[in-house]
């Protein structure tokens, strides 16, 4: 025992001497998540077995089939873990590593690198990735700091979170501070680039009509942001422009459109939301960028439809609040968006969103209430999508809600309903953040009614049964609607609400302190939707009309439920 002490006191010697001899400080801190939920009825409808249902299932997280039960449990219990490393050489300069481990379900078969699986008696978790890696410095003899690498960028939020943009990404960001009042940063991502690759049976009319593998496929996006502070008051003005190359979610083969880099193609009907992906988020960017109800999942739909020229994606915004009133707060965020196509307009989106809160501070809690209104589809498909289109949809911290949106901020969306935007919905809310009557113990409730800005026409194209389907797609160049038949089409965003369909929500959040670094939280969540359930709506349509084989049965709903206990432990 004294020869092993005497050994690792050597190697700590060795060790600590050769990071005095680089001037290098390693800084390690990180978490280790647990979380057992209970969850029912995260679609908000019964499934009925059959087909030609618009109803759909979702058992579990999310994933569900058309027409059947989700084969999954209701309850699931899930582990991660994440660890960050930081080499600090100076106050100048100094570099990030963040892992993580999981998410793993606990009990889950599966193969090498499969995110929630590989914990299943006897297996060994090896889904470790690289989360975020990066440098941070500073220019010498300059207040101007860079950080340069994989890492998080979020759009500024004074009132619910980032909606437009919230995720790991690939880039630089520049940022100066002139004084105490003003600031600013800049920063350009790639999200894609060099994906595409020309399909190896069709390569030469791959070339011709794409170009040659790698060509046209970069996903890039510039911002900037300029922070204003003074007494009482802040506020950030802020923007974003992109181009979106044709091939950056093409396919490998002009002849078919599924596989992870579909080419422009979102099916709603899919769990991910894009046909065979699962592997990475684009199928979450590709459903904020398109509108929700297209799809080009079948052969006709691909003739004269080849997109060869870039998309311009841009967005405008002001964020602020005022706290000059204490103990009043006011804050409010107001987006603007826009997707463009050059050679597919029906593929167009573009609309603006706008948050209002108002909060007073006790000594036992904060109380508040705010209201939001999203722009909607206007029901005519031919001149695209009025919802505001978003680069990212699964930031799970979004503080309107931990249920309706995207679930709690712990591990991801396993208990929510997939999406963080809040697009083509209206909203009016209350909460009470941060009470607190006993020590270490602190609880959040909110109540939101909900109800859509989508035209009701809509939801007649998203369930196959306008007799004019046939003419419209014509209009659209061989887009072909997708008849879904189901009620929750908004592509991870959660349900596809009307200006006839509303809903509400109730949440309670519970944290208790166990530990200086032990957190156990208690999530408790009820949604129910009321939904327009006449025949032109959601409603039954009869056998044989507007193309249906089989009668399509009306939205079942049913309410969705979620009881949550996580535990986390972080150092």
């Amino acid at each position: 025992m004294k020869k092993l002490v005497t050994l690792l006191l050597a190697a700590s010697l060795v060790l600590g001497s050769f990071a005095g001899a680089q001037a290098v400080d390693f800084k390690i801190k990180g978490t280790w998540q647990f979380e057992f939920s209970l969850l029912d009825g995260l679609s908000l409808t019964k499934a009925q077995g059959r087909r030609a249902n618009i109803d759909q299932q979702r058992n579990r997280y999310g994933n569900g089939r058309a027409g059947g039960l989700d084969a999954r449990d209701n309850f699931v219990a899930m582990q991660r873990t994440n660890i960050q490393v930081e080499a600090v050489a100076s106050e100048s300069l100094s570099g990030t590593l963040h892992f993580e481990m999981g998410n793993y379900a606990w009990g889950r078969d599966g193969g090498v690198g499969t995110r929630n699986s590989n914990g299943a008696l006897s297996q060994r978790g090896v889904s470790i990735g690289v989360r975020q890696a990066y440098i941070d410095w500073f220019v010498p003899n300059t207040d101007l700091k860079i950080r340069m690498g994989i890492q998080r960028i979020d759009d500024p939020s004074f009132t619910f979170g980032p909606t437009v943009f919230g995720e790991d990404v690939a880039g630089i960001v520049a940022s100066y501070k002139f004084n105490d009042n003003v600031s600013v940063a800049a920063f350009w991502a790639r999200l894609y680039n060099d994906n595409y690759v020309a399909g190896a049976a069709n390569a030469w009319n791959d070339e011709r009509a794409y170009g040659p593998t790698g060509a046209y496929d970069n996903f890039d996006a510039f911002g900037l942001l300029v922070p204003l502070s003074f007494d009482g008051f802040k506020v950030t003005p802020w923007g974003l422009v992109a181009a979106v190359g044709p091939n950056t979610f093409r396919s490998a083969s002009t002849r078919t459109w599924d596989g992870p880099t579909a080419a422009w193609v979102v099916n709603p009907g899919s769990p991910t939301g894009f046909v065979g992906s699962g592997r990475d988020r684009r199928g979450a960017v590709i459903g904020g960028l398109l509108p929700s109800y297209v799809s080009t999942n079948n052969g006709k739909a691909q003739r004269g439809r080849i997109m060869t020229e870039y998309a311009t994606a841009w967005w405008a915004a002001l964020t602020g609040e005022i706290t000059a009133i204490d103990p009043f707060r006011f804050a409010w965020d107001f987006t603007y968006g826009s997707v463009t196509h050059p050679d597919a307009s029906y593929l167009n989106r573009q609309g603006w969103y706008l948050n209002l809160l108002a909060e007073y501070k006790l000594d036992w809690g904060v109380p508040g209430i705010y209201g939001w209104w999203g722009s909607g589809d206007n029901g005519n498909p031919s001149d695209g999508s009025q919802r505001m289109p978003v680069v990212s949809n699964t930031n799970p911290d979004n503080q309107l809600s931990t249920f309706w949106l995207n679930g709690s901020p712990t591990i991801g969306s396993w208990d929510g309903f997939g999406g963080s935007h809040y697009v083509g919905t209206w909203g009016i809310g209350g909460r009470i953040r941060d009470m607190s009557f006993i020590e270490d113990l602190k609880h959040t409730l909110r109540v939101n009614f909900i109800g859509g800005t989508n035209s009701p026409k809509m939801a007649k194209y998203l369930t196959g049964k306008p007799a004019n389907r046939r003419a419209v797609n014509a209009a659209l160049s061989g887009i072909d609607f997708v008849a879904t038949n189901e009620f929750n089409v908004a592509n991870g965003g959660g349900p596809y609400l009307t200006t006839q369909d509303y809903a509400i929500e109730a949440t309670l959040d519970s944290v208790y302190k166990i530990y200086d670094n032990l957190e156990m939280m208690l999530e408790l969540g009820y949604m129910h939707v009321w939904l327009d359930q006449s025949k032109g709506m959601w409603g039954a349509a009869e056998a044989g009309r507007y193309g249906n084989a089989a009668a399509i049965r009306g939205v079942s709903t049913t309410d969705a439920l979620k009881a949550s206990l996580w535990f986390k432990y972080s150092f």
